[in-house]
């Protein structure tokens, strides 16, 4: 940026790319003059408190109020213990995944508490810096929260335009038009979704499981594919399976269009299901991204804490192991990394999170509408 040059053009390390807003290069180009060791210090001290003022949001919910306080205790160390492993990874790499959370959550809190503009704005900038929280755009129509998704889009314009006031204004639109065509869904490498072996998400299970051939260097010599298609297959599957896990979104929205949720439960559960859609649905997730699983976790435990003697003793077993199931697929890595190569090749976390579908489902069908609890 300070040469002028396209960054979105550059490669640097092992090939990566810039993906993220011109914006967010201009916010991190004063950092540039600062020694590096304090640059990382800061980014990943903000982070840290981004994190602890989730778990503090959290804390302060009307629903883990509803707990005696050594089952809050309890409740919440267990969804730090099940965080931990996205958090440490987040840290590790100084990856963006904690602010886009933090912007996704916020975001959305502000909006449901009769702030929006304040709740636009946080929710617009992680919008323009990560494309991710865009799946909440829909969910504010839907929920007739017309002035937030108004003042959400026109923040963005904001965001996207407002580098043209400290760079020349050709020079940023060549960078958007660059950055526009880089994160483009429909590129091939965005459909064949394996070019690290950290990657997760559909598009990466679905292509070690749909391909035979594929062309990922760090596979173990090991069968996981189940058929092999063309690549014009592959990717209409996808977009297939992409398309049926929005539309899914409707079934914990209650088909009812421009009604706010009845009660913290139903925002709650809606809320966690899209959060747990971004790094299913989009391409090129790394596995510190599923950090957005963190919340249907969350809210599962919660329920099953709060509702614990109600359960069948059957319905209790069940689950406990798929909870178990989903807390190794996400955590084997920490607790026993010996074997990570084995649990990137089968893509095991893609399938924890696969796993939570059907317990929100499950909570879903459980709850009765007929109390109104928000934020």
């Amino acid at each position: 940026m300070i040469r002028g040059a396209n960054f979105y053009e550059n490669k640097y390390e092992d090939g990566y790319h810039y993906f993220y807003s011109v914006l967010f290069a201009l916010l991190l180009k004063p950092f540039y003059y600062l020694p590096f060791f304090w640059v990382k210090f800061c980014w990943l001290f903000f982070n840290s408190l981004i994190y602890l003022k989730l778990f503090q949001l959290l804390i302060k919910s009307k629903l883990v109020a509803m707990l005696n306080e050594k089952q809050k205790g309890i409740f919440i160390l267990l969804v730090f213990i099940f965080s931990l492993r996205f958090f440490l990874g987040n840290i590790h790499s100084s990856q963006i995944t904690i602010l886009i959370l933090g912007c996704s959550v916020f975001g959305l809190y502000f909006i449901s508490n009769k702030k929006p503009i304040s709740g636009a704005a946080i929710l617009a900038l992680g919008i323009n810096i990560k494309l991710l929280p865009i799946v909440f755009l829909p969910y504010l129509i839907y929920r007739g929260y017309f002035k937030a998704f108004f003042f959400t889009v026109v923040f963005y314009f904001i965001y996207l335009f407002a580098p043209s006031l400290f760079l020349e204004h050709n020079y940023n639109i060549s960078l958007l038009k660059t950055w526009l065509a880089l994160i483009n869904p429909s590129n091939q490498n965005h459909v064949l979704d394996v070019e690290e072996r950290s990657f997760h998400g559909l598009s990466t299970l679905l292509s070690t499981l749909l391909v035979k051939e594929v062309p990922d260097v760090y596979a173990l010599p090991l069968k996981r594919n189940i058929a092999n298609v063309t690549l014009p297959t592959l990717s209409a599957i996808l977009l297939l399976i992409r398309l049926l896990l929005v539309a899914f979104t409707l079934y914990f929205l209650k088909l009812k269009p421009l009604v706010k949720a009845k009660n913290y439960w139903q925002q709650s559960i809606e809320i966690s299901y899209m959060l747990l859609l971004i790094p299913l649905i989009f391409p090129h997730q790394q596995h510190y991204a599923f950090l957005f699983m963190v919340p249907a976790f969350a809210i599962i435990l919660l329920y099953l804490m709060l509702n614990y003697s109600g359960i069948s003793k059957n319905k209790k077993i069940i689950i406990m192991v798929l909870l178990v199931l989903i807390y190794l697929s996400a955590n084997l890595k920490l607790l026993l990394g010996t074997f990570n190569n084995y649990y990137e090749h089968y893509k095991i976390l893609t399938y924890g999170a696969l796993l939570l579908i059907p317990l929100l489902v499950w909570i879903n069908k459980q709850i009765k509408f007929n109390k109104v609890e928000f934020f």
